[in-house]
């Protein structure tokens, strides 16, 4: 789109080391990535054939919302351990999320991210005497401030099928990491393993692989991606939320004419927010392989 000063985004940085201890300080005013999905538009009652802002109901307006982040930075080598660790973290304002307890099915939310990140070279005698294998470990941690999770008529009742209403997304959420890399035949060799973990979804993503430089010309990569875990979840989804009332109202509304969800769920599209991108995977086990020439 054309320049214009309200679609600009502006920033900071401030770098530097104190004491061996690299540092930043970081300032972001952006426009979000992804889309928000806003609710409370006009629309036309399938009953009355009325246009009015139906509370609750499934008819939205894209927006990318304006986002404040402010986040800083440590590098740390500690020489007795040998290793190095990295903390960064990150506290946004503006941020929207889906929210099936919201009369337009979003909410704004401060959010807290942060990584804990540690890396070392380590010998490993019965794998190879004479090269080091890199560790890289990561932990990340995402808190939704203003997270909202209620109980519907449905959840309270224990019903199959139904679950609470509001945020799909996790309100305390980590994710751990880990690379193991190694080297052989001066370089040219390498094998790898990555594994993710999503604490929340408890689900893994466990993918190896062999890096192999043939000669100047020829490279070869053969890897794997495979998934584990729990697998798909569902969420209200607001497909009982009575948008048209009395007219769309269910057993399970107390008061027909009262708009809002009794939590009937479904894996699409809100389930996949509990699930996670790994989660959400599970079927999806891949096997790669790269033949290279360079020329």
């Amino acid at each position: 789109p054309e320049w214009k000063l309200d679609n600009t985004q502006i920033g900071a940085k401030l770098e530097g080391v104190f004491r061996g201890v690299g540092f930043s300080l970081n300032y972001l005013n952006y426009i979000s990535q992804l889309p928000s999905l806003r609710g409370g538009i006009p629309a036309t009652n399938s009953f009355t054939g009325q246009t009015a802002v139906w509370p609750y109901l499934i008819a939205f307006d894209i927006d990318f919302p304006r986002i404040n982040l402010f986040g800083g930075s440590l590098d740390i080598y500690s020489d007795p351990i040998k290793s190095v660790f990295r903390v960064e973290l990150a506290y946004t304002t503006g941020e929207e999320f889906a929210n099936t307890n919201q009369a337009r099915l979003f909410s704004e939310s401060n959010v807290v991210r942060y990584v804990i990140g540690w890396d070392r070279d380590t010998f490993i005698p019965f794998l190879n005497r004479t090269k080091a294998f890199l560790f890289s470990a990561q932990l990340f941690g995402q808190h939704i401030l203003d997270h909202e999770l209620v109980d519907t008529a449905g959840s309270a009742a224990g019903l199959p099928g139904f679950t609470k209403a509001g945020m799909p997304d996790w309100q305390n959420n980590w994710i751990a990491t880990l690379l193991i890399k190694g080297w052989y035949k001066q370089n040219t060799i390498s094998p790898q393993i990555i594994t993710a973990y999503d604490f929340r979804a408890k689900a893994a993503a466990i993918a190896p692989s062999v890096d192999w430089l043939i000669n100047d010309d020829w490279r070869l990569v053969i890897g794997a991606n495979f998934k584990v875990g729990k697998g798909a979840r569902s969420f209200d989804d607001c497909r009982t939320c009575n948008p048209f009332p009395p007219f769309t109202a269910t057993p399970l509304h107390a008061d027909p004419f009262q708009p809002g969800s009794v939590g009937l769920a479904g894996l699409e599209p809100l389930g996949r927010f509990r699930a996670g991108p790994i989660g959400m995977a599970q079927r999806e086990d891949e096997l790669q392989i790269s033949l290279r020439y360079r020329f």
